[in-house]
């Protein structure tokens, strides 16, 4: 078993996939698992949720201290 990021790695080879591994974690108690043919495939499936989290947050942010410097003005809904 490895660790990447928050993930635990664990190889789960298979007679058509000798190189499957299988994804961990715990979300608010629950056991989140998912499987990958090869660990690269996993890595990239964790560093892609890793970068859309951060492109989601920084929009939000420069949304939030646009609006507080008074640059960006959000008209009310009709």
């Amino acid at each position: 078993m490895a660790r990447y990021k928050t993930y635990k790695i664990e190889n789960t080879p298979s007679e058509k996939f000798p190189q499957m591994v299988t994804i961990s974690k715990k979300v608010k108690g629950n056991l989140f698992e998912k499987k990958f043919i090869s660990e690269q495939k996993a890595k990239a499936w964790i560093e892609l949720g890793a970068a859309h989290k951060l492109i989601n947050n920084g929009a939000k942010k420069v949304k939030n201290e646009l609006g507080s410097i008074g640059i960006l003005t959000e008209t009310p809904a009709w």
